[in-house]
């Protein structure tokens, strides 16, 4: 009989300090304050313009915790629960781009963007040997150092959090020393508040490069317009390494701008640029890389078109990246002096006229001419 008089007051103890816990109103808001603050820097876009939204990715314990798109691009404010975080970063939301496509944007290791598959009514893609893919659309992406939030640190953040709360409301209606002495308290109460806030930073990055293409011709002025293909090119980018997938396509580029370098001489150039994530698996350039540049180059009489392949491999080359991009790809070929490519000296139709011009569709009835470089 003793000893059942113990267990039940045992159990009445256990229970009691069991059922111990801080006023309701503590946890009003539940979680912790964290303040993410995404610093920007003036190379990330062209002209150092800042997108309208971003989207953080949160993940809690090695789990997709919660995705949180914004307009505030600079600073915005969550309530996280107790856990371990990691966090990445996109510029605008997944839906708001259109030549590109997101998987694996749940897993925080396996995230990546990759650019849609294009169709092109000139270039004939070899079956079931290549892809041809579309240009990306600008964007950045950033980390954040992994964080921990604490029990202890929610507890201690929802207490000062309730007696602001409190002592905001006992300011009105009290004397001038009672409303100091609140004051003060108050003051003390909020600093606490900041004291727990965490605060993490991201720097983002583009992940988006330019890859910029020159060759040089003798009589260039017989150019009307051009078109190439480069092989071997990237498809995706893995957000959260900093690296590109190893799938890849061919990139097309339909614009091109021609300057003449010497009159006299009918020698110029052709420039061509686009965006691309770069080369597959973060590769460098290499004479190893079986990587082709196909061009198609139409002249003023409307009927020929000179074809070339040039073989890429090495001679691209990594140089300073212009504002807003990741990295530059650039590819020349041949020099003022010593030209790449010796164009057909042709004439224009009778009664028509030359001139160059940035891009001209559906060349596939035209008169082709294989001239090897």
């Amino acid at each position: 009989m003793r000893r059942k008089w113990w267990i039940v007051l045992l159990l009445a103890i256990v229970a009691f300090f069991g059922c111990q816990r801080r006023p309701l109103e503590y946890m009003a808001t539940t979680g912790l304050k964290v303040i993410v603050k995404v610093i920007w820097k003036v190379d990330v876009y062209p002209d150092g313009i800042k997108p309208t939204g971003i989207t953080l990715f949160f993940f809690r314990d090695g789990e997709f915790y919660m995705q949180h798109t914004t307009s505030n691009v600079d600073s915005c404010a969550v309530q996280l629960d107790p856990g371990h975080y990691q966090l990445y970063m996109i510029t605008q939301s997944p839906e708001e781009y259109y030549k590109m496509e997101f998987d694996h944007l749940n897993n925080f290791h396996d995230a990546e963007v990759s650019v849609v598959e294009t169709k092109s009514s000139w270039y004939k893609s070899k079956a079931g040997e290549e892809e041809v893919i579309d240009n990306p659309e600008m964007m950045a992406a950033g980390v954040a150092e992994e964080f921990d939030v604490t029990q202890e640190m929610v507890e201690e953040y929802q207490r000062y959090a309730y007696t602001v709360q409190k002592l905001r409301k006992e300011l009105s209606g009290k004397t001038k020393a009672t409303e100091d002495e609140i004051a003060a308290d108050l003051d003390e109460a909020e600093e606490m508040i900041n004291y727990y806030t965490i605060r993490v930073p991201i720097n983002p990055t583009s992940v988006v490069s330019q890859y910029w293409v020159t060759i040089y011709a003798k009589n260039a002025d017989v150019l009307k317009s051009l078109r190439a293909s480069t092989t071997g090119m990237a498809k995706s980018f893995e957000l959260t390494q900093n690296t590109t997938g190893p799938e890849h396509g061919t990139q097309l580029m339909t614009q091109w701008t021609l300057t003449m370098d010497d009159e006299p001489f009918r020698i110029g150039h052709v420039d061509g640029k686009i965006t691309t994530f770069g080369l597959p698996s973060n590769e460098k350039p290499s004479a190893m890389r079986d990587s082709t540049l196909n061009v198609s180059a139409l002249l003023i009489d409307d009927k020929t078109v000179a074809d070339y392949v040039f073989n890429v491999g090495d001679k691209i080359k990594l140089e300073e990246a212009p504002k807003g991009y990741r990295a530059l790809y650039r590819l020349i070929f041949g020099s003022k002096e010593v030209p790449a490519i010796d164009l057909p000296d042709v004439k224009p139709p009778d009664g028509g006229g030359g001139g160059f011009t940035a891009a001209v569709e559906d060349w596939d009835e035209e008169i082709n001419v294989d001239i090897p470089i």
